[in-house]
């Protein structure tokens, strides 16, 4: 598996080649599929970009030109009013800050408590009706500058829109992962898969998705027993 910088800038090109080149794919002729396909496809590149990143963890002072790169790219396809096209740099802004949120709070119990309390509070805010994943919602085209546009194919302006905490926590369970010498691609799978399941989920079940326990789910379960394992005194076996 391609890893560091090389992955990180091909998932970054991949996915800026597709957040522009999205509304001229044809779009399948289903209403939901015309949401869910485009959508679950633009989810699952944001989630590639946050996950490429995982290893600045470990050289922190690299995140500072990513940050003020990234930062540059959004704030002038913001003024150019590009749409879906800043999403791949709101990405990996946001991953930004998920990986630096990993090197300022670096201890042990918040790895393994912050899956379960993240998940909580997203359950509990989905049960009140609410959701950081929009599909096929008028609230996509507001500018919003904490959420990511996802583009639809055809003619369609979005498909839906993903707030930066998904973005931020997925960069920052990653960051753990390999910070910890847990199952570092197994856990980024997970992510990478949970956050494509909430798509789905929206759009099957026309109801808000608990996006960032789909995401805290993806990274515990291939680490439950390295997760438990941290909070183990030391020298104990």
């Amino acid at each position: 598996m391609v890893r560091g910088p090389a992955a990180l800038l091909g998932g970054l090109t991949l996915a800026a080649v597709y957040f522009v080149a999205a509304s001229s794919l044809p779009a399948p002729d289903d209403p939901d599929l015309a949401v869910a396909v485009p959508a679950i496809v633009g989810l699952v590149l944001i989630a590639v970009i946050a996950v490429a990143l995982a290893p600045a963890v470990s050289a922190p002072i690299s995140l500072v030109p990513a940050m003020i790169g990234s930062a540059l790219v959004v704030a002038g396809l913001a003024v150019a009013e590009v749409g879906a096209g800043a999403t791949p740099f709101e990405a990996l802004l946001f991953a930004c800050l998920g990986v630096a949120f990993a090197v300022v709070l670096d201890t042990a119990p918040l790895v393994v408590a912050l899956p379960l309390f993240v998940a909580a509070i997203d359950i509990a805010g989905v049960l009140g009706g609410g959701s950081t994943l929009l599909l096929d919602d008028g609230a996509a085209r507001s500018g919003d500058p904490i959420a990511l546009e996802l583009p639809a194919w055809g003619d369609q302006p979005a498909a839906g829109r993903l707030g930066a905490p998904d973005v931020i926590f997925l960069a920052a369970f990653a960051a753990y992962a390999h910070r910890y010498g847990l199952r570092e691609r197994a856990g980024a799978l997970g992510m990478i898969v949970g956050l494509g399941a909430a798509g789905v989920w929206t759009v099957a079940l026309d109801a808000p998705a608990p996006a960032l326990a789909l995401i805290a789910a993806g990274f515990v379960a291939p680490n439950g027993d390295r997760l438990l394992a941290l909070l183990r005194p030391r020298g104990e076996g």
